[in-house]
């Protein structure tokens, strides 16, 4: 118990620095009392300086920064809930970045050797010093024998007791959710529903198997795009704390200066993201959700190299279907598809009116048909979506927040590579694509092969069936048998109509 007080205060004194208890204060019926009791835990603490020109998004970022690698992560995960935390908080916190100072390169070996039981220059040549580090993990560079041949790699390295670390915070949390519930102004925020899902999300990065199997599976659905590279995962040197990867080349995404010293086309790279971004997201199902700067290095042909596949999203075929239909209804100014498409899929309520909810999205889609390309956010008309369809009493899905955030963040390094992008015209001849082959002719024969296929299987409840069926038709028969008639059609309509019970019911049985 003492230590989780302790714990509390040190969130309240971080808080205090960087200015971020007036706005929780801001949330509470007793006001008066928070703020008198949060005073008092945070005598001695100097607020920042020029936290003025910060937002509020980006201040408690940094807090949160400070406050260790679970509040990181925790971070991560809140600011896909802008239905939470409100828009702009989170467009500010998903530009939270997971930079922590290194450990020793003595430490990484030692951790190594014992994953692999072997001495390093065993396992690889020329390890390095630290390349890059994050609250997680490392990376330091390598090299590796390959058919005999010496291959660069990348090495990930789990950090010292960074199992351990986030294992105590967050039980601290856990505790701490628990309290925030016993207070009204607080349930609202679900604090516990939080922690519970930013535990099973760091179950998964602190296990780096999993992030092998991500890059593994990426790789296979984008092998056919040609801009967009994933590198390969050498199994041989992997385990639960060890990552390694090919090591790519390129210039790094925010390496904006030199991408230009070196004339690489920064309008191809920027449209390569967009449109691969969309591959993956509607074509694929499966995305690297964590498409920042630091994440992507650029070719002299301006494809892009990706790394770090710890945060991944999916959609299902629903989903995918329902974004991309939107996002052509909006380029199409087609808003009554649109609406139609949100009550087919069930996202609100049959009973919402279609109209008024196609005059809502209406609003949202005119005043940008005559703004500049680059004055459109795809992003920005996602959130302002989602606010609309809650007035409309729908639910938003974890798995569509998880790609606001990532199309926010595309959007934002798409246009520091080229201010002038036309988002538009670059997305609508892959949605248009997709949309074609998914919902097009050969789509539907092949679902209806799957069909027949599934009636096949169907086939030995078929007898059992038309028994039922045969006695449904005797009964429909002593009911005709007193109506004369000389008309061979009528009885041949009697027989058609029995076929196609049959039929019918073949359907209903699977």
């Amino acid at each position: 118990m003492i230590k989780n007080l302790i714990f509390l205060i040190k969130i309240i004194r971080i808080f205090k620095k960087y200015d971020i208890l007036k706005l929780i204060a801001n949330t509470v019926k007793f006001k008066f009392l928070f703020i008198i009791f949060t005073e008092i835990i945070s005598i001695g603490v100097n607020r920042i300086k020029n936290l003025s020109s910060s937002s509020d998004g980006i201040r408690i970022a940094k807090a949160l920064n400070e406050l260790g690698p679970s509040f990181i992560k925790l971070g991560q995960l809140i600011s896909t809930r802008p239905d939470i935390i409100g828009n702009q908080i989170a467009e500010d916190m998903s530009l939270l970045r997971d930079n922590l100072p290194p450990f020793p390169k003595s430490a990484a070996v030692k951790i190594i050797e014992k994953e692999f039981g072997k001495d390093i220059n065993e396992i690889f040549e020329n390890f390095s010093e630290p390349i890059a580090a994050a609250s997680i993990a490392q990376v330091h560079f390598a090299d590796i024998y390959i058919n005999k041949k010496l291959t660069p790699v990348a090495v990930k390295v789990l950090r010292p007791n960074i199992i351990e670390i986030i294992n105590n915070e967050m039980e601290r949390l856990s505790w701490l959710s628990r309290f925030m519930e016993l207070f009204e102004d607080f349930r609202r925020l679900r604090p516990r529903a939080i922690i519970e899902k930013a535990k099973e999300v760091i179950k998964f990065e602190l296990d780096f198997r999993y992030e092998a199997a991500a890059a593994s599976e990426l790789a296979e659905n984008t092998k056919a795009d040609l801009s967009f590279y994933v590198p390969k995962v050498y199994w041989d040197q992997v385990t639960k704390k060890i990552l390694t990867i090919e090591r790519i080349g390129g210039i790094p995404a925010d390496k904006i200066d030199l991408l230009k010293r070196k004339n690489i086309n920064t309008e191809s790279a920027a449209s390569n993201l967009i449109k691969n971004f969309l591959r993956q997201s509607i074509r694929d199902g499966y995305f690297h959700a964590d498409l920042h700067q630091g994440n992507l290095f650029i070719s002299d042909e301006g494809n892009l190299n990706a790394v770090d596949f710890g945060i991944m999203g999916r959609l299902d075929k629903k989903n995918r279907t329902y974004l991309a239909e939107i996002i052509y209804g909006f380029i199409t100014q087609d808003y009554l598809q649109i609406a139609k498409i949100h009550q087919e899929a069930g996202l609100i309520d049959k009973n919402q009116s279609i109209e008024d909810f196609s005059q809502a999205l209406r609003s949202i889609g005119e005043p940008i048909i005559n703004q500049k390309a680059k004055n459109i956010s795809m992003g920005n008309l996602l959130i302002q979506l989602f606010e609309i369809t809650k007035q409309f009493n729908m639910s938003l899905q974890p798995q569509l927040l998880l790609l606001q955030k990532t199309m926010i963040t595309v959007e934002g390094v798409a246009r520091k590579l080229d201010p002038e992008i036309d988002f538009w015209s670059v997305s609508k001849p892959e949605i248009e694509k997709w949309l074609k082959d998914e919902l097009g002719v050969m789509n539907r024969l092949k679902q209806t092969q799957e069909s027949l296929q599934s009636i096949a299987r169907r086939i030995p409840d078929l007898p059992d069936f038309i028994s039922r069926a045969d006695a449904a038709f005797d009964i429909i028969a002593n009911k005709k048998e007193n109506v004369k008639t000389s008309n061979d059609s009528k009885i041949y309509f009697v027989g058609s109509g029995a076929f196609l019970l049959v039929f019918l019911g073949l359907i209903l049985l699977i």
